[in-house]
């Protein structure tokens, strides 16, 4: 009698390790659409006042805003193209092509929806989709690399539109306040050392970062 039950709660529990070691479904990653030409707009400064639209409702909080200097946007805009260089799949937009396009595609589609235009954009480049991105806050800091009055702060964010269909593909943003390290030790793996950056060198981190996760590099 002690036997048999012996052997039944030996077999339920082998049960049990069985199931708990099994491996548990993963989430499959997303699917994205081949694409054989993106287009690669200029970073915009957003505007003072302006109000949340379509592109900043995209994410799921809200990005803090700030002062963006007025070489905030070529700034980033010439890191970016740094990056993207001479990969064949990217065709970096000229800044006054750019804004030769904007102008038209505003004055054609008036009231249009933020993305529709950025759409009809890539669709006169003959581009399947659209890198666009917005800068929110870039703030030199005050100070020397070892002592700061007031720290270097970025906000930007950067989306891949669709062409055909003006959807949103991929979306990445990056909103940092330098801190000292000792406040936030997890840091320490993307400062990389203990001075105050600059606000370029931050921008710089900030976009490596988000790069790591654009599915078409």
């Amino acid at each position: 009698m002690h036997s048999k039950l012996y052997y039944q709660t030996f077999f339920l529990l082998c049960l049990g390790v069985l199931f708990s070691c099994a491996p548990r479904p993963s989430i499959p990653p997303k699917q994205y659409p081949p694409l054989k030409k993106i287009a690669v707009l200029p970073f915009e400064p957003v505007c003072p006042g302006q109000r949340e639209d379509e592109i900043t409702c995209t994410f799921p909080n809200p990005i803090n805003r700030g002062h963006v200097s007025a070489q905030g946007a070529e700034i980033l805009t010439a890191l970016l193209y740094k990056h993207l260089k001479g990969r064949s799949l990217f065709y970096l937009v000229p800044e006054n092509t750019a804004l030769g396009l904007w102008a038209e595609v505003l004055s054609k589609h008036t009231g249009a929806r933020s993305l529709k235009l950025i759409s009809l954009i890539g669709q006169k480049l003959g581009a399947d989709a659209v890198l666009y991105g917005k800068v929110f806050r870039y703030e030199e800091r005050k100070g020397s690399g070892f002592a700061v009055a007031k720290p270097a702060s970025v906000a930007f964010a950067l989306i891949l539109v669709h062409t055909k269909d003006a959807k949103v593909l991929w979306k990445g943003w990056f909103d940092e306040t330098q801190k000292p390290l000792f406040e936030n030790i997890l840091a320490i793996r993307f400062y990389k050392g203990i001075g105050w950056l600059t606000v370029q060198e931050l921008a710089e981190k900030g976009l490596e970062k988000v790069l790591d996760d654009f599915p078409y590099l």
